[in-house]
């Protein structure tokens, strides 16, 4: 018993009660706060183009700026303070959908060149500018090739993949990719030597390799080439290495191929090539993406190559549960890259290619992914983007959710560039359509506070169930408070009918009759009256009783006050139909207002009076009509000495239960006059409603 009784002493204690949701609410919530805040700042639109780079090796960022004058296009360089520092203008065109501005250091100073390809009509220039070094290159209308021109607009798109010292003279030597979309020529890799002004290209292919990465993959020492194959289908031309299908290429520093390409048929597929290593093993990591109608043609699936060419293991997305075309990352761990895909999951994988870490998609719908170190901590993070919901989320490789905000109208493409302030503040700079945003990931100094909420949702609880403690014991007070004033109307109501003068009464009549030797009359007297009496007393619990019990106790009153004023006055009680005479009616409700119409009405008339007593249905209320034709209230008000204390406490005693019941008790006293407008008695009218 002890045992039990201390279990509930703390299973119903107000700390266990509000442990319980409090502890529930705080696990379903998502986090009130994260570790870390992503400030964005919007720049101005005229400038969301604006390119960030370091470019003398102060530490500190320039500020590159396109734009079109007239007659020329121009590049300005601003200091940090946006000041111009130079002005470069060009004779050609600028097309930002052909190429953008990059940045290199080919003769390994420590000022930066940029690069720019411009176009005039279907001729591919390559422009270089050595701003801060006054004896630096500077470059202008360097002839590429002939690129694809449609209706005006150019088809073609030029891609640095990087620098390498080919030739051995200490100076590197630029590597880039030209892709056409609608067209054979040009789709070729190319590198350019910038001191000797000489230019070499890949044998021609059918295929279009976009974004190319200059990797030495296998260890030598030595570059490879190496990108994104796209299967365009869209020349008929026979070339070798058609676009109908996608191809695994590797290209060696001279452009020519490390092994016999690889063919994935399938028209409008893509092949994505990363150098890939992990222990002793170095060769590549692939990612065929399916964009073709036909059953018939590889299925979506990531791949590991060795470096001569040959398939070492693969898996097909729909394995690792992911849909057809998930983002494909790796990440550098020392001797080994770590495996991330970026779908509907989000998943890294081992060198067996199986899931080893898992968490969901921040995002209902698509989105893009990049990886920048956003937090300038030397390690990348994931940035998560959807158009549709409009929200930018960042994680970290630990695929840990760090940061959600809302940020829209973005285009499906980001450009990133690197801030730094002179005041040492690092931004990373995004730009998307003509959109520019800086984002600073940092630690949220306020994060651990965050924590005071969880508490404070349990005290809110811990207080809640106090107050409600304190409404439910306010209302049994008041319950009791209603139940005792009940008891004590009760009381009076037993006193009110059983008053001395009353009591007296009904004694010397009994007296007057033994007197008379009346004994029989004596013997019906008494016993009505303690049947009367003996209701009383068994009633003196109950609030309500059946209109059967008031019925039969309002007669045996009513049999004893003629007993007593013989035929000073009758009565007449009627039933109604759908009157069962089990419906429940508040005690002593027919027996006090027929009190008051004999003792007030009846008796001061000259002649017999007449008590008509009904009682039937109306509306789904009990409908009780005591009506006298006595000399009614006004009349009787002259000459009565009665305080009317019966009716006062009738009064309060529905008020007390009216503010029990749903529907209340209600009662009106009506005078009566004959036509000639003299009083001609009183109805009382109460209305009991029915519990359904």
């Amino acid at each position: 018993m002890k045992i039990v009784s201390f279990l509930n002493k703390i299973f119903f204690s107000i700390w266990f009660l509000a442990f319980i949701p409090a502890f529930l609410i705080i696990i379903l919530i998502p986090p009130i706060s994260s570790k870390f805040i992503l400030q964005i700042e919007s720049r101005d639109e005229n400038f969301a183009q604006d390119v960030y780079v370091d470019l003398n090796s102060d530490s500190i960022s320039e500020v590159v700026r396109t734009g079109k004058g007239v007659p020329y296009f121009h590049i300005l360089i601003l200091d940090n303070d946006f000041r111009v520092f130079d002005q470069w203008n060009l004779k050609d065109s600028i097309d930002h959908d052909m190429s953008n501005v990059f940045f290199g250091n080919y003769d390994n100073d420590r000022f930066k060149e940029m690069y720019i390809f411009t176009h005039k009509d279907d001729s591919l220039f390559l422009n270089i500018n050595e701003f801060f070094d006054p004896l630096g290159t500077k470059q202008d209308r360097i002839f590429i090739t002939k690129i694809s021109v449609i209706n005006g607009k150019v088809t073609s798109r030029v891609t640095p993949a990087g620098f390498f010292d080919e030739n051995g003279d200490e100076k590197n030597e630029l590597y880039f990719s030209i892709s056409t979309g609608f067209g054979l020529e040009p789709r070729r890799l190319y590198y350019y030597d910038i001191v000797n002004s000489v230019l070499k290209t890949s044998q021609l292919t059918g295929m279009i390799c976009q974004s190319p990465s200059l990797v030495d993959s296998d260890g030598d020492g030595r570059p490879e080439i190496f990108g994104l194959m796209s299967a365009s289908g869209n020349y008929k031309t026979k070339v070798p290495f058609t676009d109908q299908s996608t191809w695994l290429m590797v290209f060696d520093e001279k452009l020519n191929f490390k092994f016999p390409p690889v063919e994935f048929p399938g028209f409008t597929n893509q092949l994505e090539i990363n150098a890939y290593k992990y222990g002793e093993f170095k060769g590549y990591l692939l990612s065929h993406i399916t964009g073709s109608a036909d059953t018939n043609v590889l299925k979506p699936r990531i791949m590991i190559y060795s470096s001569d060419g040959r398939k070492v293991r693969e898996r097909l997305y729909t394995d690792l549960g992911l849909s057809s075309n998930p983002y494909l990352f790796l990440l550098d761990n020392m001797t080994s890259d770590r495996i991330f895909l970026m779908g509907k999951d989000l998943l890294e994988l081992n060198d067996e290619l199986l899931a080893i870490n898992r968490v969901k998609s921040p995002f209902n719908s698509g989105f893009i992914c990049y990886k920048q170190d956003i937090n300038f901590d030397g390690e990348n993070e994931f940035l998560l983007y959807s158009h549709n919901e409009e929200m930018l989320a960042v994680f970290n490789t630990s695929l840990q959710k760090l940061v959600e905000t809302k940020l829209n109208g973005t285009t499906s493409v980001f450009k990133f560039s690197h801030y730094y302030s002179k005041d040492q503040e690092n931004k990373l700079y995004m730009t998307s359509g003509d959109n520019g945003y800086f984002l600073q990931l940092k630690r949220n100094n306020y994060y651990f506070l965050t924590y005071l909420i969880y508490p404070g949702i349990y005290f809110l609880f811990i207080l809640f169930i106090l107050l409600i403690r304190r409404i439910n014991t306010f209302q049994v007070v008041q319950k009791e408070h209603l139940k005792q004033r009940l008891v004590t109307l009760q009381l009076k109501g037993i006193k009110a009918q059983f008053d001395p003068h009353f009591t007296f009464n009904t004694l010397n009549s009994v007296a007057s009759l033994i007197y008379l030797e009346d004994r029989q009359a004596a013997y019906d007297y008494m016993n009505k009256f303690t049947q009367l009496l003996r209701g009383m007393l068994n009633d003196a619990e109950r609030i309500y009783r059946s209109v059967g019990e008031e019925v039969a106790f309002v007669s045996t009153y009513l049999d004893l006050e003629k007993l007593r004023f013989g035929e000073k006055f009758n009565y007449v009680i009627n039933i109604g139909e759908g009157i069962t005479q089990n419906e429940q009616v508040p005690k002593l409700v027919l027996q006090t207002f027929a009190e008051n119409a004999i003792k007030h009405g009846l008796m001061p008339r000259a002649e017999g009076g007449i008590l008509t007593i009904s009682i039937f249905m109306e509306n789904s209320f009990v409908k009780l009509m005591i009506e006298d034709n006595g000399i009614g209230r006004s009349k009787a008000a002259g000459q009565s000495t009665s305080t009317g204390k019966g009716l006062k406490i009738t009064g309060e005693f529905y008020d007390i239960l009216n503010q029990i019941n749903k529907r209340p008790i209600k009662h009106t006293i009506t005078d009566l006059y004959n036509e000639t407008g003299e009083p001609e008695g009183t109805r009382v009218e109460v209305w009991v409603p029915v519990e359904e």
